[in-house]
């Protein structure tokens, strides 16, 4: 996938995600909780395929914690600058 394609995919992604942080207490008597549990829980998903694209074919050789690819995928960081701190980190592990 073309980089600039995965990053602006990247920002409507985040973007969803500050809009459900934003006004996800409205939209509570729209939507059973389950529903809302669904909906992050798909949009992490889907910055998670976009952090191993982001990372490449190297991603599966990386050996990075699943803790840390699970916060990456979580937080309000593109893609781009988490790929870059787990590649840090990882690189910081494989030096000890």
């Amino acid at each position: 996938m073309h980089e600039t394609a995965i990053l602006q995919i990247d920002q409507a992604a985040l973007a969803m995600a500050q809009a459900l942080d934003t006004y996800g207490e409205e939209l509570k008597p729209f939507l059973d909780s389950e529903q809302m549990e669904t909906l992050l829980a798909q949009v992490v998903n889907l910055r998670r395929v976009l952090l191993g694209l982001e990372m490449g074919i190297l991603y599966q050789d990386w050996h990075v914690p699943e803790e840390l690819l699970q916060q990456a995928s979580r937080e309000l960081l593109p893609v781009d600058k988490a790929a870059t701190r787990i590649r840090d980190v990882a690189n910081r592990g494989s030096q000890e």
